[in-house]
């Protein structure tokens, strides 16, 4: 039998409980208007074709690798995504690539222009890393992977923490995303290390939105974080509070986005997309909750047999792994949602573009 898809013209806000959608007043972004989307869109191109004729100096080369390049972006988004946001005076086209125009974009464009000009003789490069700096957290989520161990002390001091970045930024890493645990629980020492990290990579904070106050958000702003992800993982808070088992934190988390956002940063949630979640037809639902936030984007988990849910079935059937990717492609390439966030969904990314990448080098992935 056919589960029905989530988007069809039969679906009913009534059928669900979009009734429970927060009643906190909106962020009102300033959206980029047509002309200015067009223009950064040229402008971004332009950039690319530059980085590609002093990084690869031959037309051939040139010619194979923004083809691939091109190629790959749509395999990874299923079309040709024209979403975009500006915050801080620089514009993100998705959560992990480095806002342009920067340094870091240009490094990221150059590596990929390399890998894709001339992918055999071409090194891997680590670009990006999650950095978990401790394993305390006052929340025990049903999906935690360190269940049995949710209260161990932080495994690095301040300085060996300074000492693992500056290690990763010498192997080329340009994004790192803090987490744990959770990070703001140590929020003096994470200001500090973003701070000494903030020249030579981008610093994001993933976090459950606890302690992500409008004091703390500005600190990690002007230490140089360049975002904040914040874990909902359902619109309507009780059942958020019951999944993270904590009375309160669904309201500490969207009191943390409203603080994210106007300290300027870049601003995500993270939803884990359980089987119960995706059948109760909450996807389109929570994207609506998400659009009222303002936020940027909305990142998209898999839920995996991990933690305490080890061994209870949680993976999603090939059905339910069909609906998240309309639900992904319909979000980010529909007109009808242009003005919804960005949906990063590492599932299909992964089944996509490393897909394409086995193509491009089948001796080496």
């Amino acid at each position: 039998m056919e589960t029905p898809t989530v988007f069809n013209s039969e679906y009913k806000e009534d059928e669900t409980e979009a009734d429970h959608l927060s009643a906190h007043e909106p962020y009102q972004q300033k959206r980029l208007s047509d002309l200015e989307r067009h223009i950064i869109l040229v402008a971004v191109k332009l950039r690319i074709l530059f980085m590609a004729c002093i990084t690869l100096r031959s037309f051939k080369r040139i010619r194979k690798a923004l083809i691939a390049l091109l190629n790959l972006r749509r395999a990874a988004w299923s079309g040709n995504l024209k979403k975009m946001y500006k915050v801080d005076g620089k514009y993100y086209f998705n959560l992990y690539t480095p806002g342009w125009p920067s340094v870091a974009y240009d490094n990221v464009i150059k590596d990929e222009l390399l890998r894709c000009g001339s992918p055999m003789q071409t090194e891997n490069k680590l670009k990006f890393m999650f950095f978990d700096i401790t394993g305390k957290c006052p929340l025990r989520c049903e999906h935690r992977f360190e269940w049995d161990n949710p209260d161990q002390k932080g495994t690095f001091t301040k300085d060996e923490l300074i000492k693992m970045v500056t290690l990763y930024q010498n192997l080329g890493v340009n994004q790192i995303q803090f987490s744990g645990g959770e990070p703001l629980l140590r929020i003096k020492d994470l200001v500090d290390v973003i701070s000494f990290a903030k020249d030579q990579c981008e610093c994001y904070v993933a976090t459950s939105g606890f302690n992500l106050t409008p004091i703390n958000a500005r600190l990690l702003k002007n230490a140089g974080c360049k975002g904040i992800i914040v874990s909902i993982d359902h619109y309507v808070p009780q059942l958020h509070n019951k999944f993270r088992k904590h009375p309160e934190i669904f309201d500490k988390a969207v009191e943390g986005v409203k603080a994210s956002l106007n300290s300027g940063l870049v601003t995500a949630l993270s939803v884990c997309t359980t089987m119960e979640f995706i059948d109760g037809r909450h996807l389109l639902p929570y994207m609506k909750f998400a659009k009222e936030l303002g936020v940027h984007f909305v990142q998209v988990l898999e839920p995996r047999a991990f933690g305490h849910r080890s061994g209870k079935g949680e993976l999603l059937t090939e059905n339910h792994i069909e609906q998240l990717e309309d639900f992904f492609r319909t979000m980010n390439n529909k007109a009808a949602y242009k003005s919804y966030p960005t949906v990063i969904y590492h599932g299909y990314h992964q089944r996509r573009a490393v897909g394409y990448y086995q193509m491009l080098r089948p001796t080496v992935f």
